[in-house]
């Protein structure tokens, strides 16, 4: 007999109480069934309620369609930045020191703008990471030269970096022109062959140098180009110059800057460099950079008292300004030899190439160098005593100099002009007090009223003033005369007409009543000639 079933309690709603095992595996669905689509449980999309949205509708739909279906690699280009891609990409494709370099760039002036702090010039620049052309560039060019690499052809690499460096000089990026530059010269011990590339690479790290205010780094730099070029005077540019004339040209500038520098300290120093670089510039067949050299050496000399060796460089200078027709330079050798004389006390001689430093600059019309020479001459002889021709001189500086609306020049020019002038009365003046007599006193007086210069005529005697002041006091007397004389002219000229009138009356009163007069004979004539006619 079977046993009977326990009775089957119900809750207060009628339901059953479903054990905790079920309850925990309620959401769970058996293998057997097939799981309800989540979209039946979606609320239903609103319908279009105008054609309008249809339209719009069916516009999302083709779009939709049109689009690819994206893949991981897809959406990581979007989420990504430009620069993450871009290293995914060298590494990806095997550029592993090219991905290298590039990061260690990126962190090299992150690095850089952190130690400059926030109130840098470089805390508000760009930063490399940010610049997607910049790195797209490197990308392109790294790549290049690290392909270029496997295969052994330093020659590529070297062209690569240096297309590198030239894109970033033009950029204005300097710390990265630096950078590869100075990897070109890394790279060009490597190339086979002349070894032009290495004397290119040389210079192109010297100019960066100079261009960094390290001017002793790029005289070395300079000195190894000079010493491969001069080897192989054959190797030229795309100017045509040979490069041993552009290392010349290099090392007499830097030389010269060098000197600039250590003028005050070393001079014998100083002098020994700009000697340096006057023999560069003749080495460099140059003839402007020649005379241009000689031309700072000598003021160098004149400025320590040596004149001689002075002399003989400006002179040169001279002389190559003349064959290249240089007005300007000319000029300014004549300025410089005529202060190297006047230091020897040679005045004369310091004189006529001022003379003809006015005569160069005058028919060259160089109107400030004619300034400038008038002004020196102008000194010259003011020192001399020669105050009328220095009046003169500094008159004509004066008037340039207000002619070009040159400030500077007015003021300078105005004070000399003036203290000329004065120079040039101050004799006159003093004879005047010295002598005190009434006329050199009469004239003072005079020149303090309309300041005009009178000294320099003949101081006459009291003699002769009196005489003068005596003539003076008669000529009025003799203009008054001739003023009462005039008029009794004219009344006698009056008198006589009156008289003349009264003789022509007596005359007619005379003549008797019944007696006609010739003017009564003229009209009885008259009279019968008109008689016949009337009849």
């Amino acid at each position: 007999m079977a046993t009977t079933l326990p009775a089957i309690s119900a809750s207060a709603g009628g339901r059953m109480n479903p054990s905790p095992s079920i309850q925990q595996h309620r959401g769970i669905v058996s293998p057997g069934k097939t799981p309800t689509s989540t979209k039946s449980y979606l609320k239903q999309a609103r319908k279009p309620q105008s054609r309008k949205d249809v339209e719009i509708l069916r516009k999302q739909e083709l779009l939709r369609a049109r689009q690819a279906p994206l893949n991981v690699r897809d959406t990581s280009t979007y989420r990504n930045t430009f620069m993450h891609n871009l290293c995914l990409d060298m590494l990806q494709e095997g550029y592993h020191n090219s991905y290298s370099e590039l990061f260690s760039l990126v962190k090299q002036q992150h690095t850089d703008r952190k130690m400059a702090g926030p109130e840098s010039i470089l805390w508000n620049a760009a930063m490399l990471d940010e610049e997607y052309e910049k790195l797209e560039t490197l990308k392109v060019f790294l790549t290049q030269a690290e392909a270029a690499d496997r295969k052994g052809d330093h020659a590529q690499v070297y062209e690569s970096r240096y297309e590198l460096a030239r894109y970033f000089q033009g950029t204005g990026d300097k710390w990265l022109s630096d950078h590869f530059f100075t990897s070109c010269l890394q790279t060009s011990q490597s190339v086979q062959g002349d070894g032009r590339h290495q004397a290119e690479a040389h210079c192109n790290v010297g100019l960066a140098f100079e261009d960094s205010d390290e001017f002793y780094e790029a005289a070395e730099q300079f000195e190894s180009f000079h010493a491969m070029a001069k080897e192989k005077l054959e190797w030229k540019n795309s100017d045509n110059h040979t490069l041993f004339s552009v290392a010349c040209e290099h090392l007499s500038r830097v030389y010269t800057t060098i000197s600039k520098k250590i003028e005050s300290q070393d001079t014998e120093g100083s002098l020994n460099y700009l000697s340096q670089a006057y023999e560069m510039a003749k080495a460099s067949e140059d003839k402007h950079l020649e005379g241009k050299a000689a031309y700072i050496l000598g003021k160098a000399y004149s400025k320590q008292k040596e004149a001689f060796t002075a002399l003989k460089h400006l002179n040169s200078y001279m002389e190559i300004c003349r064959e290249l027709g240089d007005n300007e330079g000319l000029g300014q050798a004549c300025e410089a030899i005529a202060k190297a004389y006047q230091s020897q006390g040679r005045i004369q001689d310091s004189i006529r190439y001022l003379q003809m430093y006015c005569d160069v600059a005058e028919k060259s019309k160089q109107e400030k160098e004619y300034s400038r020479a008038c002004s020196a001459l102008g000194g010259m002889y003011n020192s001399l005593g020669q105050y009328g021709k220095a009046v003169d001189y500094f008159g004509k500086s004066y008037n340039l100099s207000r002619a070009m609306n040159d400030t500077q020049s007015i003021s300078t020019s105005r004070v000399q002009f003036g203290m000329a002038q004065a120079h040039h009365m101050m004799t006159g003046i003093s004879e005047h007090i010295e002598l005190g007599s009434r006329p050199c006193l009469q004239r003072l007086g005079e020149w303090k009223s309309n300041r005009k210069d009178e000294f320099s005529k003949e101081i006459q005697s009291e003699d002769q003033t009196e005489t003068q002041e005596a003539n003076e006091t008669e000529k009025p007397d003799e203009d008054a005369a001739e003023t009462t004389d005039k008029p009794q002219a004219e009344v006698q000229a009056v008198e006589a007409e009156v008289q003349a009138v009264d003789a022509e009356v007596q005359a007619v009163n005379m003549q008797p009543q019944g007696e006609p007069t010739p003017q009564d004979n003229e009209d009885v004539e008259q009279a019968k000639e008109v008689e016949p006619e009337s009849s």
